[in-house]
């Protein structure tokens, strides 16, 4: 429909231009405040425009300029939001990931002499099993998982090492620093894991005393004290036996029960 500049000064039309404008205003206040329910940016246009043709003809013509722009700021945002859950994750869920060790008779596979291990992860909801050099597909998952959500890494003998390989990984920049609220390292076997990074809030160290002792691991350190919390426990279990101790396995589970289970407001100080 054409618009007509005459009909802005007619004696018939009961709103001024100052008017036009204020109600123009009005109506594209009301679209930004509804950006922040749950309606879908097109619901949002489509009531602007609802609301445009019950109004005098000269309004219309600034409220959909107004609508124009709100929907380029809305489409500006929604590729923003695409761009920021692809790089840092939107799965809302906990990430808890337990890895084996090597295998010395099933040649690495997490079906074999680490049964403990494989029997922690089955016991909890949603936990993953991997194998010790699976860490690129563990670092992937975690990413994919929203920076709020508490994430667990437990590992034995080599997958002790590959998971604090995995929080030295994730401690970075680009990473952003991403927390490991809990990591269990069951007697590490492998090279420069007893430093734990700062983006570990809690390691649970378990030491074997034999009878192998060349596989036995040392106590782990913290590298900031004010940030990570570390417990050495030294065991009278053999190397391979930790993952299979009763008592080891019910504070692992009882520790991931406390992080991903729900909150009561009413509890907190």
């Amino acid at each position: 429909m054409a618009f007509n500049p005459a009909k802005v000064y007619s004696s018939d039309l009961t709103l001024t231009k100052e008017k036009n404008k204020q109600l123009a205003d009005k109506i594209d206040h009301e679209a930004i405040n509804k950006v922040d329910h749950s309606k879908t940016n097109q619901e949002i246009i489509k009531n602007i425009e609802k609301k445009a043709k019950e109004i005098p003809e000269a309004a219309r013509v600034e409220i959909s300029e107004k609508a124009l722009e709100l929907k380029r700021e809305l489409s500006s945002a929604e590729k923003t939001n695409l761009i920021q859950s692809k790089k840092i994750g939107n799965i809302e869920k906990p990430g808890i990931y337990f890895m084996s060790g090597f295998d010395w008779f099933g040649a690495g596979s997490i079906k074999g002499n680490y049964d403990g291990i494989k029997d922690m992860s089955e016991a909890i909801k949603g936990a993953k099993h991997f194998a010790w050099d699976e860490q690129d597909e563990i670092i992937e998952d975690i990413k994919k998982r929203k920076q709020d959500q508490p994430i667990v890494l437990v590992g034995h003998s080599f997958g002790g090492d590959g998971v604090v390989e995995i929080a030295q990984k994730l401690n970075t920049l680009d990473n952003g620093f991403r927390k490991i609220d809990l990591m269990v390292t069951l007697d590490s076997v492998g090279m420069e894991n007893d430093l734990i990074p700062q983006n570990v809030v809690k390691n649970l160290n378990y030491l074997a005393q034999g009878p192998y002792n060349f596989l036995n691991d040392g106590p782990n350190l913290a590298i900031n004290y004010e940030r990570t919390e570390v417990k050495n426990y030294l065991r009278p279990e053999a190397h391979s036996e930790l993952d299979d101790a009763t008592d080891i396995q019910m504070t692992i589970l009882e520790e991931v029960e406390k992080l991903i289970s729900p909150k009561d407001p009413n509890l907190s100080n």
